[in-house]
């Protein structure tokens, strides 16, 4: 081998290096002292994010309780009403909150932020969400805004969210688009949640370490 030949194969690991930026990940205890002196407003995602909410999921898509042994939410569940308003009414008694979750809210909360919960979910007539909320995270009139599978940006704009944390990659970019700070939650590993969820770091957001449990 050339010396020529060793400086270009030198110089294509260095571009390769350079190219594959290390993901960016940020303790917990980082992350608080990040933050301004001052109160701001933090918005969650719900699911997989503050929550493990995969059982009322995991029935919605599995059930065998329909008519004849066949979904009785039809063939597309995520896409029925009546699966939103159980969900929303009822399977969340069965979700668990994530320690990370307890966590970062309650770091918030100590600061004398304003913390407010913006999900995908699709609304529903009755919704027991805040009472879980409130339950499990101890906020006594949690704030819950349903985009019903909308964009989360114009919500964190219309609040000024300074500080957004969610796990799917929808979530980083809404954050991303709304000139809010993106932290990504890994999710869960029980999680039956396959969609939006490509290689964490990649769209350049800090990532929290030890948060999917």
């Amino acid at each position: 081998m050339t010396a020529q030949f060793r400086v270009i194969i030198a110089l294509l690991y260095l571009l390769a290096a350079t190219a594959c930026s290390p993901t960016h990940y940020v303790s917990m205890e980082k992350l608080r002292k990040s933050l301004p002196a001052k109160p701001v407003v933090a918005g969650f995602d719900i699911d997989d994010t503050v929550l493990f909410s995969s059982p009322g999921f995991h029935y919605a898509l599995t059930n065998h309780d329909g008519f004849d042994g066949t979904n009785r939410y039809g063939d597309k569940p995520l896409e029925s009403k009546a699966f939103w308003n159980d969900m929303n009414g009822q399977f969340d008694k069965f979700s668990l909150p994530k320690k990370s979750g307890k966590a970062l809210v309650r770091m918030h909360a100590d600061r004398g932020d304003t913390i407010i919960f913006i999900t995908a979910r699709d609304s529903s007539q009755v919704s027991i969400v805040p009472q879980i909320l409130m339950q499990t995270f101890g906020i006594a009139t949690p704030e819950v805004i349903f985009t019903c599978n909308q964009s989360k940006a114009p919500s964190i704009v219309a609040n000024h969210i300074t500080i957004y944390y969610g796990d799917s990659d929808s979530d980083i970019t809404a954050a991303q688009k709304a000139n809010a700070r993106p932290i990504r939650v890994l999710r869960p590993p029980l999680s039956n949640n396959p969609y939006s969820y490509n290689e964490v770091g990649k769209l350049g957001e800090e990532v929290l370490r030890g948060s999917a449990e």
